[in-house]
């Protein structure tokens, strides 16, 4: 039987998903699209319950932890794993394409 993590999305997570909703509404007046790339997200984020060193590594830390990416459509979802707990944390989503390097290291220290 696999092993099963459970997974949560951080408050940061939320926000990138939140920002990126209204985004969409406020651009493209587009409410189903909005609510369809939340759901996404979602569905991508719990699939790593099974799997979730099926990913890279960031190169990254976040409180002792490795960062890992997961490439979800245009998106990318960086996480930790915490054996102890048997969770996954979804710490950020952003777009592909944006400086993810830059924003993630930005990001720790903020919140370190």
């Amino acid at each position: 039987m696999k092993k099963r993590y459970r997974v949560v999305i951080a408050q940061s997570g939320k926000l990138d998903v939140e920002n990126k909703k209204r985004y969409i509404i406020e651009t493209f007046k587009y409410r189903s699209y909005a609510e369809k790339f939340s759901q996404q997200i979602k569905e991508a984020a719990q699939q790593l319950d099974t799997l979730p060193y099926a990913y890279g590594t960031t190169g990254f830390r976040y409180r002792g932890y490795n960062i890992y990416i997961k490439p979800q459509s245009n998106h990318l979802l960086f996480y930790t794993v915490n054996e102890e707990t048997q969770t996954v944390t979804v710490l950020r989503v952003l777009q592909d394409g944006m400086d993810w390097e830059y924003i993630i290291e930005q990001w720790i220290k903020q919140n370190f």
